[in-house]
């Protein structure tokens, strides 16, 4: 849907783009939008977010792909060898024995896995940039994939029975994909060219930080579960931080960014003031019905903006969330199209 959307403003306007993510996340549409921009912005709050834009946008021709591929098997290699560290990943977030796991240890990672991103961490973090983000990139995707989560790090999978802490929860499952050893391996990047720019700020200060696009493509946090905590282990490793103080559960930093469109009363005007504030002859937002912005109320903020083009999608409900009571099994992605008027 996004990548028609774009290739209509596109035809409409007869060239490339400049095109702003302004909650980039995970990049996909930042990486989408370069096949038909010349400029990509790609803004997001949260750190893991910029380094996978640093990472992911980079233009192939712009680097060594030999001595990232050499940084890769250098790494590695140390890794294998049995380079290790006394890392916050493996103090914090694994147990101590995958055999005997013991009530109240967090159980997020295998114990060799947690030691090897301890490892992989100090060992990134020491390279210069722009080759410490391209390895950051590959081993964040890495640390989501081979993690005891649904996807998101609020909790960690437990046997139902006794509430401690079990790879794949009670009915051991996915466990290929939760136990695999992490391996460090290159980046695979666009082949297509773009300039970028890759910004971690406030949306609301975007408008102070940029100039004017073409689109800007909108896909704010939708409900109050927030970014930062959800994925917190990924700016951990992103900043090479342990934090100081954190929850008793799940080890979530205190200190993690808060968003005011995790707040019901707060989202809809927040996203209006957004809307009008930014420079760009269109808008591009993405918003399930689930949303603390109903259809109907996100009809009536664009009601005033231009005129919409508004495109749905139906998909499964995520089933890795412990609120599934009472939820429809299935929910409707809204994507508007809106030209400034």
């Amino acid at each position: 849907m996004v990548d028609d959307a774009l290739a209509s403003v596109q035809q409409r306007l007869g060239r490339p783009l400049v095109t702003l993510d302004a909650f980039s996340g995970s990049g996909v549409v930042s990486r989408l939008a370069k096949a038909r921009s010349n400029v990509v912005i790609s803004n997001d709050l949260e750190s893991y977010a910029r380094v996978i834009g640093e990472c992911y946008l980079t233009n192939a021709s712009e680097i060594d792909d030999g001595a990232v591929r050499a940084a890769v098997a250098e790494i590695n290699a140390e890794i294998e060898s049995g380079f290790r560290t006394d890392g916050f990943i493996a103090r914090h977030y694994a147990p101590a024995d995958d055999s005997r796991i013991a009530q109240g240890e967090r159980v997020f990672y295998t114990t060799d896995n947690a030691r090897r991103l301890d490892a992989y961490v100090a060992l990134i973090h020491a390279r210069p940039q722009p080759m410490r983000s391209l390895l950051l990139g590959p081993l964040l995707s890495a640390a989501s994939v081979h993690a005891n989560t649904s996807g998101v790090f609020k909790g960690f999978y437990k046997d139902r029975g006794t509430g401690i802490g079990r790879f794949g929860g009670t009915a051991a499952d996915a466990l290929g994909r939760i136990t695999r050893q992490i391996v460090l391996t290159p980046p695979v990047l666009s082949v297509h060219h773009a300039e970028r720019q890759i910004l971690q700020a406030d949306a609301a200060d975007l408008p102070d930080l940029i100039g004017p696009v073409d689109v800007a493509y909108l896909d704010p946090p939708y409900n109050q579960h927030p970014y930062g905590s959800n994925y917190f282990m990924l700016n951990l490793i992103a900043e090479n931080r342990e934090p100081a103080q954190m929850s008793r559960v799940s080890g979530i930093p205190r200190d993690w960014n808060r968003s005011g469109y995790n707040v019901r009363s707060t989202a809809g005007p927040l996203l209006a003031r957004l809307i009008d504030d930014l420079d760009t002859r269109f808008v591009l937002i993405s918003y399930n019905d689930e949303g603390y912005i109903s259809p109907e109320q996100m009809r009536e903020i664009l009601a005033d903006v231009g005129p919409v083009t508004e495109i749905t999608q139906r998909y499964n409900t995520f089933r890795g969330s412990r609120n599934l009571s009472g939820r429809n099994t299935h929910v409707t992605e809204h994507l508007y199209l809106v030209e400034k008027t």
